[in-house]
């Protein structure tokens, strides 16, 4: 009898096991099949933020980190591009926004997008500015002219002379934000179709294109050519923008198109390798060079538009032991991602600060590869401090004051910035 019983045990721990197994398998199956195969619906229908989206915004401040290092002559030929990653990033997010609100109420809420838009910029750039002002004058007597914060403070430093090298970009930025809900709203109103009246989008990106080429080609080409106001002036870049918010369109009301587009493989290796292509137009040719002044930052969005195609589309390809240490990384990279904005900001000042300031308080020499580690990472730390201090937040008053539309898209972000970010 206990013979028997211990054989009835055994069988039955074997049939739980082989149970256990099968499930266990077919778990691990399902979940492989989910991975390799998922689509942007799947993460978008479980309110995933994309952290992929968050590792490209880390790619683009980590490469403008490393063009104002000063270590790198490929790096110093090439980094400056970050700023166009965020610009198509900016595009397609910002876009989304609206267009999520759109879908939602058939309408835009202009005034609440601003305000959300002013909370999330304004506070950590204006903090910027007084701080950074005042270690300035503290530490080296040193004040701007007013002129120059009048400049910086109303965004228009992109044309005129300005406090630091980098906010012009921003400038770009502030002016997008204001001119994409009048065209949307203009949009709007004179379509009959309802549910998707932004139809005119593919054509009038067409004509921001030519415009844009079009104005960088006479002030290149036209008398004594100013690289400075072809690279800086909004009405000469706001194609890179636009142009995320044409995949932001297509993304939104025509995802058919696009999943047709990115389901075969060969359309995926495709574009990778035109988007390769269209990027290292940025080391082949000067950025002070009239060719590429003119045409060259038309290359750099479409590369980046093929980027961040291939961010949302191709899940699933590498192998498991290479995907994990991917992730890790990929996980490390999207949460300095989610503070660029602010890294962004403090960067310059600490690229000419830190080190120095690190040398006489630990009374130490450092070299130029010192510097630089004392810079990156000193850079990356005090953006996710300020971030955590000013920016974020702000952020959580300003969501518990003026939340975000119910159907707004967590694909992208929490806010939907790129540089502002």
């Amino acid at each position: 009898m206990v013979s028997r019983a211990c054989i009835d045990l055994n069988q039955r721990a074997r049939t739980r096991l082989t149970r256990f197994r099968l499930g266990f398998a077919s778990t691990a199956v399902r979940l492989s099949f989910s991975l390799k195969r998922s689509s942007p619906v799947d993460i978008e229908s479980h309110k995933m933020r994309n952290k992929r989206l968050d590792v490209l915004r880390c790619v683009a401040v980590f490469l403008v980190l490393l063009n104002h290092a000063d270590i790198s002559s490929f790096f110093i030929r090439v980094g400056w591009v970050g700023v166009d990653l965020f610009f198509v990033l900016s595009g397609f997010l910002i876009s989304g926004l609206l267009f999520s609100d759109h879908k939602k109420n058939k309408t835009i809420q202009w005034k609440r997008f601003l305000l959300r838009r002013g909370l999330k910029i304004y506070p950590a750039f204006y903090t910027f500015l007084l701080l950074i002002g005042l270690a300035a004058y503290l530490a080296f007597h040193f004040v701007a002219p007013l002129t120059a914060y009048l400049h910086e403070i109303f965004f228009v430093m992109n044309y005129e002379p300005r406090v630091w090298a980098h906010t012009w970009s921003l400038a770009v930025e502030e002016h997008f934000y204001f001119l994409l809900p009048i065209f949307l709203l203009g949009a709007v109103h004179f379509s009959s179709d309802r549910e998707n009246p932004f139809r005119i989008l593919p054509r009038a990106m067409a004509v921001i294109a030519v415009l844009c080429i079009g104005f960088r080609a006479a002030t290149v080409y036209i008398g004594k050519p100013d690289f400075e106001a072809a690279y800086m002036r909004t009405h000469m870049r706001m194609d890179s923008l636009f142009f995320g918010v044409l995949i932001g369109y297509f993304w939104h009301f025509r995802r058919s198109a696009l999943d047709r587009l990115m389901a075969p493989a060969k359309n995926c290796v495709f574009l990778a390798a035109i988007s390769g292509a269209l990027l290292s137009s940025s080391y082949f040719w000067s950025r002070e060079g009239r060719f590429f002044a003119t045409f060259g930052y038309s290359f750099l969005y479409l590369g980046f538009s093929g980027v961040l195609l291939l961010c949302l589309y191709v899940y699933g390809v590498l192998p498991a032991g290479i995907s994990r240490v991917a992730g890790m990384v990929g996980g490390a990279m999207a949460h300095i991602g989610m503070y660029s904005y602010s890294i962004y900001l403090w960067h310059i000042p600490l690229s000419a600060w830190l080190a120095p300031l690190v040398r006489r308080v630990l009374h130490i020499s450092t070299g130029p590869y010192e510097d630089f580690g004392i810079y990156f990472a000193g850079s990356i730390a005090i953006g996710i401090l300020m971030s955590k201090l000013i920016e974020y937040p702000v952020l959580r008053m300003r969501d518990k004051l003026f939340p975000a539309p119910a159907s707004a898209p967590v694909v992208g972000a929490d806010d939907g910035s790129g540089i502002a970010r």
